[in-house]
């Protein structure tokens, strides 16, 4: 029995570590020189600087679970307080208000008094403690349902850049039942999302109560947010160094696969340097546009459904400053920049001042967040100068950094359209004909690190359960 995993992100990674661990001959190959994927951590300048994701939530417990499993319990960390984020309106920066859930209020108080809505925008949230609920089911934008139970306040200056900025596009193109269908059953349970969003608060404060007065033999992070003191990069290594120790894993780099050919009750796999390979089982992790290539020619069906999953870029441009040689930034973690404020960034979070570890105390390192539109066809100088000409604006930054690090991923980050989870279906209901190719990662059901994690050994389950029964897989 041997099986392939195709690609060597947090997801393949996550599959592996599963069949290997289970004693399953694997083999994990990553068509770059690395692993990791989007998770990469780099040492230079003096600085720890995190190339893709800085961070994981913590309130969903894979991701910790895999750190504390792989030895790197001690290395888990929170947030440095005070957890202060800013919202930019109308050239202010203006504190998001305290207790806010997923963009709803989980106190009443902070957002009653909170100068970011008019007291007009505050009377139009407040009708959707009236409003009826809606009968249809059927899927629609996160920002359509919104603003219709909200406003279009909450929308373009709250929702937009939180949610919108996960996904780097705009909530009006993001599925509802894909992205936060935790807002769709509040409103079926509490008719109102304000009274869905209390009744979180009340649920929330009752367990962290509760976590705290538990005992725990190894450190836990607080706060929704949580990352390795060494930078995420570490979690890539310590997986890399347990398939090693594995004995049944064997990892190939700057191998790709071309084409996957089912034969029987297995899989040919073709690779990039001419060697033919025959296993018993494929998990496939790549991003969709991937991803649909390799089913295509036996599954056209499941491949014209991962096709029309969209899939954009992420740019993050990271530079740092000499203290003295800049004017007092706000103390907080960092700012989130409405698309109406005509900035080229969505977002700049101040890493110095939200991990600690990442820069000297006589140093500042932000790291600024670029959608696609205003990165396409431009020289990493030129990316790098929108970002260095945004934080002027909004910082007051306007000295020469003294590092600038970019970096780009292209084409790879999933978007959950409209529709997003039919789409998914359609593919997983075609490929059960084929039960010994599966499909898992970030573009199906979930683009977070621990949602990865969580379809990465969902994968290896099945497989698991295949070599224990003797069975064909079940996709």
């Amino acid at each position: 029995m041997t099986v392939l995993v195709v690609g060597g992100g947090i997801t393949g990674l996550a599959a592996t570590l599963d069949l290997g661990g289970a004693g399953i001959p694997t083999v994990l190959v990553e068509a770059s020189d690395r692993l990791g994927g989007k998770i990469a951590t780099e040492r230079a300048g003096g600085f720890l600087v995190e190339l893709g994701p800085d961070s994981f939530l913590a309130t969903r417990p894979a991701a910790v679970a895999l750190a504390r499993d792989l030895g790197l319990g001690e290395e888990l960390i929170g947030v440095i307080e005070p957890r202060t984020v800013y919202i930019r309106r109308d050239g202010r920066l203006i504190p998001m208000p305290a207790g806010l859930g997923l963009v709803l209020p989980t106190r009443v108080g902070p957002f009653v008094r909170t100068p970011l809505f008019s007291l007009t925008e505050k009377a139009r949230m407040s009708l959707d403690l009236v409003l009826p609920r809606f009968a249809s089911l059927d899927d629609e934008s996160v920002g359509a349902f919104l603003r219709r139970r909200l406003g279009r306040a909450l929308v373009d200056r709250l929702a937009g850049p939180l949610v919108g900025g996960i996904y780097g596009t705009s909530i009006d193109d993001l599925s509802l039942d894909a992205v936060v269908p935790q807002l769709r059953a509040g409103e079926r349970e509490h008719r109102s999302l304000l009274l869905a969003g209390l009744a979180d608060g009340r649920r929330m404060r009752a367990a962290q109560r509760a976590a705290r007065s538990a005992p725990s033999t190894s450190p836990k992070p607080t706060g929704v947010f949580a990352t390795l003191r060494s930078g995420l990069g570490e979690l890539v290594g310590a997986a890399a160094r347990a398939l090693e120790a594995s004995g049944s894993v064997e990892v190939r780099l700057g191998v790709a696969v071309r084409s996957l050919t089912p034969v029987g009750a297995g899989v040919l796999a073709g690779l990039s340097d001419g060697t033919p390979l025959r296993v018993d089982a494929v998990v496939v992790t790549t991003p969709g546009p991937a991803a649909a290539r390799l089913v295509e020619p036996f599954a056209p069906e499941a491949a014209r459904a991962v096709a029309t999953i969209p899939h954009g870029s992420s740019t993050v441009v990271t530079l740092a400053w000499r203290r003295d040689r800049i004017p007092p930034i706000p103390i907080g973690h960092g700012v989130l920049v409405p698309a109406s404020e005509g900035l080229p960034i969505s977002a700049c979070t101040i890493s110095s001042q939200k991990w600690p570890g990442r820069a000297t105390d006589d140093t500042v390192l932000i790291r600024a967040f670029l959608p696609d539109e205003p990165v396409v066809g431009r020289s990493e100088r030129d990316v790098a100068a929108l970002a260095r000409a945004a934080i002027a604006v909004t910082l007051g930054i306007r000295t020469e950094p003294e590092f600038v690090r970019v970096s780009s991923f292209t084409a790879t980050m999933p978007r959950y359209a409209v529709g997003h989870l039919a789409r998914v279906m359609r593919a997983e209901a075609a490929l059960e004909r084929w039960p010994a190719v599966v499909l898992a990662g970030a573009p199906y059901r979930g683009v977070g690190i621990p949602d990865c994690i969580l379809r990465g050994q969902a994968a290896a389950a099945r497989v698991i359960e295949h070599v224990a029964a003797g069975v064909a897989l079940t996709a």
